[in-house]
């Protein structure tokens, strides 16, 4: 999670493989196309990571 946040991408990466499941079952209450929410959703999480401090 740190190095995510400091921009690693291999990390981030992981992450989102990590949370991959979660974020497609999400993605079908949202109504849009599956593949904008999705982008919708990975993007919120990004953010989420960058602002949080520990």
């Amino acid at each position: 999670m740190d190095k995510a946040r400091q921009n690693d991408k291999e990390s981030t990466l992981k992450l989102i493989e990590l949370y991959k499941g979660d974020i497609l079952r999400v993605s079908k209450y949202i109504h849009t196309s599956e593949e904008d929410a999705v982008s919708d959703i990975i993007l919120e999480f990004l953010e989420l990571i960058k602002e949080r401090k520990e």
